[in-house]
């Protein structure tokens, strides 16, 4: 595990002030599945590959996991592919996607047929801002100071940020299910020309929604006005994220998420917090984002326990996370945005599927209740962890 910088240690210090400040401010957390969730029957089993490789070994881990997820059936030579980045900040992997997947996936996706190839993202409100009026830095700067833009260059791809296309560059989008977006969510326009999606997040904490790793990497889609609308009215914070991911738009085109790191980020998030070392490239891969993002929360719990850092003395998920939900909302959008604002309840993350609002709400969409969730295992692991896996969640996921 790396240590923290000298700039790191200081804001570990602020968090710890702010931990003291915070301890009778802390705010509710809900303990009761989903009972919409509970209502499905169990349907067919789940798939997620989960290998190691060694150093550097971003095609390797290419060649071997995309495989085992996606035949690539739905690649017609020629076709445009977007490959979703995480560039939440201008801060470093493992803050953001790792640099050098996005040079090995749009490899291993050109040799075998794909046209043009688009990768981008919208920075998060906290570094950039777009709005009717103007814009405040650029997702452009942030990639130029955390490795994706260079790295997008030298995958021969093309920088597709969305706050580049202006306020205009954008669609309202139209659920077509029930929806916690009556009015419909801004998306980029990009989305009506590409032929497919593929998400490529990184393995994260998050201080308000617990973890970041595909379903979260959605909000980056979003214009200001959509996440100002799901930050502000936060009592449904976790299932608006998830549909995101369902809005017909992304759903139809996106073909699986390939999780590639060296690093995870624990502790807080999405920004900071304490480094881990993989020990090698990770992959988790998977076609249903509820899947994939299952298995890297329940990994996310166990490196937490495995590591110690100074970020251990103040986590904000999930007493805290309303707090700076509400802290973003007024240093964002102004103190009049909290007169309309709705408290951001969190849930247990040890819990498993049944519990995680996010992802019980987007299998509910989907129609989808694993019994089993097939792991596909490749490389070395700890034990332990092997042995976390397969009690998480009440022995959801098969160690094949």
């Amino acid at each position: 595990m790396a240590e923290p910088s000298r700039r790191e240690f200081l804001r570990c210090g602020i968090g710890l002030g702010a931990a003291a400040f915070l301890g009778g401010c802390s705010g509710p957390v809900r303990h009761d599945p989903n009972p919409a969730f509970l209502e499905l029957k169990p349907t067919a089993d789940g798939l997620v590959s989960l290998a190691r490789f060694g150093p550097n070994a971003w095609s390797e881990a290419c060649e071997a996991v995309i495989p085992q997820v996606s035949d690539l059936s739905w690649l017609k030579k020629g076709d445009s592919v977007f490959l979703k980045l995480a560039s939440n900040s201008p801060l470093e992997h493992p803050a953001v996607t790792a640099p050098d997947s996005v040079v090995a996936v749009a490899k291993y996706l050109r040799e075998r047929g794909a046209g043009e190839i688009w990768a981008g993202d919208q920075a998060g409100v906290g570094h950039v801002r777009l709005t009717q009026t103007g814009r405040v830095s650029s997702t452009r700067e942030a990639f130029a100071s955390n490795g994706l833009g260079a790295a997008i260059e030298r995958s021969e791809a093309t920088v597709h940020c969305f706050d580049d296309q202006g306020w205009d560059g954008y669609v309202n989008a139209k659920a077509d299910f029930p929806s916690q977006w009556p009015e419909g969510m801004w998306l980029p326009k990009i989305l009506e020309q590409v032929d497919h999606v593929i998400y490529l997040p990184r393995l994260a904490t998050h201080s308000l929604a617990g973890y970041t790793c595909a379903v979260k990497i959605a909000v980056g889609w979003l214009r200001d006005d959509s996440r100002k609308h799901l930050h502000q009215k936060a009592k449904t914070f976790f299932e608006k994220v998830a549909e995101i991911n369902h809005c017909p738009l992304i759903r139809d085109k996106l073909r699986f998420s390939l999780t590639l790191g060296d690093q995870a980020l624990l502790n807080i998030g999405p920004d900071i917090g304490s480094r881990y070392d993989l020990e090698g490239v990770v992959a988790i891969g998977a076609t249903n984002l509820v899947d994939h993002d299952l298995l890297a929360s329940a990994i996310l719990r166990w490196l937490d326990r495995d590591e110690t850092s100074l970020y251990d003395l103040y986590e904000p998920y999930p007493e805290h996370a309303d707090y700076w939900n509400r802290y973003l909302v007024e240093s964002t959008w102004g103190e009049k945005a909290l007169e309309r604002y709705t408290p951001l309840i969190p849930y247990e993350l040890e819990k498993g599927l049944k519990h995680d609002r996010c992802l019980s709400h987007l299998a509910t969409l989907q129609g989808y209740r694993p019994k089993r969730i097939e792991v596909r295992r490749g490389g070395s692991f700890d034990e332990d962890l092997m042995t976390h896996l397969g009690e998480f969640g009440e022995g959801v996921f098969a160690l094949a």
